[in-house]
């Protein structure tokens, strides 16, 4: 067979065996048999070389030309204003001087000396000291010898420690009143005269001498329990002979959690009195302590503040008995503070004591009987804010009782002036008052106060001495604190009196007792002060510009009007 032979019959055979294939490719899901061998071969691929080749980085250098162009560029001249800084500049300090002395006289033979000693300013401690003379002949027409005279003298030291402060104060007081309670004339006097009578007869002298101490924390961290402890120390007599030591601890403790406010607080009082009752009724002795614990619990929220929280107390004065009182405060703020309306009950045992009595009513008997109150409620809501950042406001109602409350009567002691004597009663007091403050700069001032009462009593006929409304006015301009005028008027109403009756002398019939209406008034102050310097001034006080002569207690009426200048000088 020739070679063009086999190669046909080659062909053909591959030829029948594509055709076979594509027969069978028209079966689905044929099978597919392909004989002969398989002999892949890759074709053969140009590489390109990647190998590193090293650059000369160092560039021949280039010329370079400069040409100047000759244009002459002309700009307008403009100036711009420009805004003043506002810097923020500290203040120093003010130089403080370490004395200061006031001294006057006026009418009536009346000086006035006053004197001021410090320490300035100090980061261990602080010390200073205190004293006063006021005095005056009285003046007054048609009633007996009315000369008053006021001296004290007090001083102190605290001491500050890396977190507590310790201070401590020593006081004496001295006070002399007449007792003029009486018309006088000239038979009257004569009378006076012939009679020899104690001394307390016609005057009172009290004296005062006190020490208080306290110890308090300084933490700055909140967290921590802070506390204060503090006594205070009075021995009090009077020319009679009746005295009272009065001791007084207290002491408050207050811890702070997120918004809990958590404190408590201990009242001891102890007080023992001795009253000289004169001639054969000897004395009276009278003492007792007074324990009180308050505990509270405070919340403040960004809008809202409550508190809750109890008075009890322990009364061992005569027979010994125990008391319970609430005590709750809520307030919300409406409007950015614009508006704070407010509700709460208080309740409390108070003191009434020798000298807490004379320092209200100083005319009163060498002896008075003493007996503490109880302020079983006083329930209160009102509505305070300001109408601008210069204005402020406060409006209130509160209903109060409280038992044993004090109140004066007149005590005939003739032929010499009355005197006064206290008795106690429950009272019932409603009080209607509204307060409005006005405040510009350092320039004006302005506050008014009025109150309306209504009592109600349960033994007495009436609440003696006390006013159905009290209205008080007050203002200050300063001219750039050179020239300051400072102006205060006081409206008190018709108030009840009452005055037990004489005693008859034998062979007379009873004398009824004495029920009267003691008058309103209106009392008016004005002041001047004129600085000269920082350290030198001067000053004209006009007490009574209305020349009034007004009885705040039955039988006691004040001076017409005092007027009294003087000056103030600090070093």
């Amino acid at each position: 067979m020739s070679a063009h032979t086999k190669h046909m019959f080659l062909c053909a055979a591959l030829f029948g065996t594509a055709a076979y294939a594509v027969a069978q490719d028209t079966q689905p899901g044929g099978e597919y048999v392909i004989q002969g061998i398989f002999s892949p071969t890759i074709a053969d691929v140009r590489k390109i070389d990647m190998r590193p080749q090293p650059i000369d980085t160092i560039l021949p250098d280039r010329p370079v030309s400069y040409q100047l162009l000759t244009v002459k560029a002309d700009i307008p001249s403009r100036v711009d204003s420009i805004e003043p800084a506002r810097l923020t500049v500290l203040a120093p300090q003010p130089r403080l001087y370490k004395g200061y002395v006031k001294a006057g006289f006026g009418l009536y033979t009346t000086p006035l000396g006053e004197i001021y000693f410090d320490q300035t300013r100090s980061r261990k401690n602080t010390w200073g000291m205190h004293a006063r003379h006021f005095s005056s002949n009285g003046g007054i027409d048609d009633v007996g010898p009315s000369e008053y005279s006021f001296n004290s003298v007090d001083g102190h030291y605290t001491h500050f420690l890396p977190d507590h402060e310790v201070g401590g104060r020593l006081i004496y007081d001295r006070r002399r009143v007449s007792y003029y309670g009486f018309t006088a004339s000239d038979s009257l006097s004569a009378l006076q005269n012939a009679i020899t009578a104690p001394e307390d007869f016609t005057k009172q002298v009290y004296n005062d001498i006190g020490f208080a101490g306290r110890i308090r924390s300084l933490y700055k961290d909140s967290t921590r329990i802070a506390h204060e402890a503090d006594v205070e120390v009075h021995a009090y007599s009077n020319l009679t002979g009746s005295s009272e030591t009065n001791i007084r601890f207290g002491a408050a403790l207050g811890k702070r959690e997120g918004n809990e406010h958590f404190a408590l607080g201990l009242i001891v009082d102890n007080n023992a009195y001795r009253g000289d009752l004169g001639g054969t009724l000897g004395e009276a002795r009278i003492s007792g302590t007074l324990l009180g614990l308050t505990p509270s619990v405070s919340t403040l929220g960004r809008k809202y503040t409550v508190r809750v929280g109890a008075g009890l107390y322990l009364d061992a004065l005569g027979r010994t008995t125990f008391h319970f009182y609430p005590n709750a405060f809520a307030s919300y703020s409406l409007f950015d503070d614009i508006l704070i309306p407010y509700a709460g009950v208080e309740g409390a045992k108070e003191r009434n004591s020798l000298r807490s009595l004379t320092r209200e009513n100083p005319w009163l008997t060498g002896a008075p009987n003493l007996v503490n109150s109880s302020r079983q409620y006083d329930l209160y809501g009102g509505l305070r804010g300001s109408f601008s950042r210069h204005v402020g406001f406060d409006v209130r109602v509160s209903s109060t009782r409280i038992d044993d409350m004090p109140l004066f009567v007149n005590v005939p002691n003739e032929p010499f002036a009355d005197r006064m004597a206290v008795v106690y009663d429950r009272v019932d007091i409603l009080n209607i008052s509204g307060e409005l403050r006005y405040r510009l700069r350092e320039s004006i001032s302005f506050n008014g106060r009025m109150e309306v009462l209504t009592y109600q009593t349960n033994l007495q006929e009436e609440a003696w001495n006390l006013p159905p409304y009290r209205l008080a006015l007050g203002g200050r301009y300063s001219m750039q604190e050179k020239l300051i005028l400072k102006a205060e008027v006081l409206f008190l109403g018709s108030r009840p009196a009452f005055r037990q009756p004489v005693p008859p002398q034998p062979g007379e019939l009873p004398n009824p007792s004495l029920t009267t209406e003691l008058d309103g008034f209106m009392d008016l102050y004005l002041g001047i002060e004129y600085r000269y310097t920082k350290r030198l001034s001067v000053f004209l006080d006009m007490s009574n510009l209305s020349a009034s002569k007004y009885e705040r207690w039955y039988r006691h009426p004040v001076q017409r009007g005092l007027v009294m200048g003087g000056a103030t000088y600090a070093f």
